[in-house]
């Protein structure tokens, strides 16, 4: 009964969630998107595993992380390109005047401004730390799901290649700049994250979901 009623909260929250994010004039800002991201891990936690027993969590362990990832990667989508609280919104204008290819650039005009009272903190933190935190559920995710990007060299490939994508994209769209800056924070989250995981018994967790098959004895 009780994993029956997360189950039907879970959906009524995601279509919130989804109403909130796209619907025209509304605007769901970071401790918004924070709420729902919460909301949504903890009522599908308990839909999926309320009275199961610990045999039959395996399986389920990892559904659970693939529908945290799925979803996951479509509030980044909505982050990066349509998201109203970021001033996303398809033009097709892009400008090379919005490519920055110098590293520390705009971290540092960041800084500077902030030093000379022209933005607020909090202007600064969404977009510092915002691009520094975008990318870091990556440290999990991926070396949880896929066993090969547990090496660092694939992982960091990966992302490299997907930040580099995006941040094309996102020039040729007009939904944002083209900055090698977000490409380094990006990227630094993500190792960060997976560093962490790496070198602490989280990791041993992290494998569990996708573990590999057993040998066969002879």
């Amino acid at each position: 009964m009780i994993r029956a009623l997360a189950a039907v909260l879970t959906a009524v929250l995601l279509c919130c969630n989804l109403y909130y994010e796209l619907a025209p004039g509304r605007i769901v800002g970071p401790e918004g998107k924070l709420l729902f991201a919460v909301g949504f891990a903890v009522l599908l936690g308990a839909a999926l595993f309320y009275g199961v027993p610990d045999g039959a969590r395996t399986r389920r362990r990892h559904d659970y992380v693939l529908l945290l990832f799925a979803y996951y990667l479509w509030v980044l989508a909505n982050v990066l390109f349509f998201d109203n609280a970021f001033g996303r919104g398809f033009s097709m204008h892009g400008t090379l005047d919005a490519v920055n290819l110098e590293p520390l650039r705009t971290i540092k005009n960041y800084l500077l401004a902030y030093g000379y009272g022209n933005i607020s903190l909090r202007l600064v933190v969404l977009n510092l730390l915002g691009n520094l935190v975008a990318f870091a559920p990556m440290g999990v995710f991926l070396p949880a799901l896929f066993r090969w990007q547990r090496s660092i060299f694939f992982f960091t490939a990966t992302l490299t290649l997907g930040i580099t994508t995006v941040e094309v994209a996102q020039i040729y769209t007009g939904v944002g700049s083209c900055d090698v800056d977000d490409l380094i924070l990006n990227l630094a989250g993500a190792l960060i994250v997976f560093l962490i995981c790496r070198i602490t018994p989280l990791w041993r967790r992290i494998c569990a979901v996708n573990p590999r098959p057993k040998k066969e004895k002879s």
